[in-house]
């Protein structure tokens, strides 16, 4: 399964889950099969500097690199109805590293 996180840091599965979903500087994609992880790729966010459509920029961005989940503290109503549209499954997580949310969500 191929997971985004949404990160305050680049520091790969000890990078923050963010607050922000279109704001946040970085995006950790990781592969899992549930137990192990694979392939840690640490990315700018191209929502963080935009002007506006932030949310939108992020979902493409997620799209392009195949997630298959994303994982932040909050997402807005764009970011929720694109997510939907394309399948992609989110959850509601922050504060803590992407390492501590995988075990959460255990998927």
């Amino acid at each position: 399964m191929r997971l985004a996180f949404i990160c305050e840091d680049d520091k790969g599965l000890d990078s923050e889950v963010s607050s922000r979903f279109g704001r946040a500087p970085y995006l950790v994609i990781v592969n899992s099969n549930g137990k192990d992880v694979e392939n840690v790729k640490v990315l700018e966010n191209p929502g963080a500097k935009a002007r506006s459509g932030a949310a939108i920029k992020v979902v493409q961005k997620l799209i392009n690199e195949r997630a298959e989940v994303a994982v932040a503290g909050a997402f807005g109503p764009n970011a929720l109805a694109a997510l939907d549209e394309m399948k992609i499954r989110h959850f509601e997580l922050s504060g803590i590293s992407v390492r501590e949310a995988l075990r959460k969500l255990k998927l």
